[in-house]
């Protein structure tokens, strides 16, 4: 396999340090996935980004179609960007991320804080995502990147914790697509993280939809629910914790072409709600 070149310096605490160049890293990526890509046999993966924020509509190798999802690189370069500048204020900071698919915003996340810990969580119901977990572990180790935690991420993260206690800096959401397992695992990542960590939430349609903007439930879908059915669910799970105060948003992003499947960066709140995990697993 072709090896992904990484960034071996460590950075130590800062708040004034430049952000590692973004072009190497997005090089990088593509070498990742053209590593999953020429074991696709094995894999299933198939063109670049598939299912993630890399997306830049491909062409599907041995087909005449392309990916249908190209972001631009626009929602890259926003976590790139805040995670970054955000991770300069930590010495060691912890990134929490819910959705490892094929381990590419992993990357970015260890590339763009290079003295950052990277935990992931992920159901690993897609084939590709234990293959892409073992090449990031050689070329991290596992002080930098332990590897994916798999199974429900709602079961497991707290699991996790009590083992380790740990503590989330940042956070990235971007798995189970249901409103429930959504909700479920923005709870759990609340519970173990600090007071006030960021959180990047991923397939966010509007600002105002998910921001706690409408005042009930009924004018929340009425100006929401149709804008993208898909991401409806996400939605209202970012929609319901802000509305119940732990979770705010901050800034966004949308590419243009695909206007309501957008980006954001929050933070947690200090309050904490009893919470009752519904028992069905879910797709992450």
């Amino acid at each position: 396999m072709l090896a992904i070149a990484t960034s071996v310096a460590v950075v130590g605490f800062a708040t004034n340090a430049s952000c590692p160049p973004l072009a190497p890293i997005k090089a990088m990526a593509r070498t990742l996935s053209q590593q999953l890509i020429d074991d696709r046999n094995e894999t299933k993966y198939t063109v670049h980004g598939l299912f993630g924020i890399f997306g830049r509509g491909d062409q599907i190798p041995g087909s005449s179609r392309s990916y249908f999802k190209d972001y631009e690189d626009v929602k890259v370069n926003f976590m790139h960007k805040h995670a970054c500048l955000l991770g300069h204020r930590y010495k060691q900071p912890t990134v929490c991320e819910v959705g490892f698919n094929a381990g590419l915003s992993a990357l970015l996340l260890l590339e763009s804080i290079p003295h950052a810990r990277v935990l992931s969580f992920d159901l690993g119901d897609f084939p590709w995502a234990r293959p892409a977990d073992a090449i990031l572990r050689r070329q991290y180790g596992p002080a930098r990147f332990p590897g994916v935690v798999f199974g429900d991420a709602r079961e497991t993260i707290t699991k996790v914790a009590t083992e380790e206690r740990f503590k989330c800096d940042m956070v990235f959401v971007d798995g189970d697509k249901s409103y429930q397992g959504r909700y479920d695992a923005l709870v759990a990542l609340l519970n173990v993280s600090n007071t006030h960590s960021a959180v990047f939430m991923d397939e966010v349609t509007t600002q105002a939809c998910v921001d706690g903007t409408y005042a009930s439930g009924a004018d929340h879908a009425r100006q929401c629910a149709a804008l993208d059915a898909g991401y409806w669910p996400s939605v209202r799970a970012y929609n319901r914790a802000c509305r119940e105060g732990w979770l705010s948003v901050q800034s966004c992003a949308w590419p243009g072409r695909h206007r309501h499947d957008g980006i954001c960066l929050g933070r947690f709140g200090r309050r904490r709600r009893a919470h009752k995990r519904a028992p069905t697993k879910r797709k992450q």
